[in-house]
């Protein structure tokens, strides 16, 4: 194997990792907390696109624990998500680590 075919694979792989990451970005996940009191969307992107909050929380004796678990619940999330994006990259790329090249 040449050199050029060598770098010709290297951008092939550049935009399949490109195109996986866009299409993961796009992708929506469904948020929900322990007996789904906050529940919403969030993209791959980590673009929340819905929340709801369970009304019965809503009154400012519950402030300090609606923050808690909404706190939990996102970075629950951010975790899969992250998770999942790396896995993605990783079935594009049969492991391979291409970060140099991205």
């Amino acid at each position: 194997m040449n050199f050029a075919n060598l770098v010709q694979q290297a951008q092939q792989m550049q935009k399949k990792v490109a195109k996986a990451k866009k299409k993961f970005d796009e992708k929506e996940f469904d948020i929900a907390s322990q007996n789904d009191i906050i529940t919403g969307k969030i993209k791959g992107s980590l673009e929340i696109t819905e929340l709801h909050i369970d009304q019965s929380m809503m009154c400012t004796e519950h402030q300090e624990d609606v923050q808690d678990l909404l706190m939990i619940t996102l970075n629950q999330m951010i975790k899969k998500i992250n998770d999942e994006r790396e896995d993605t990259v990783n079935k594009v790329t049969n492991g391979v680590d291409v970060s140099a090249f991205l």
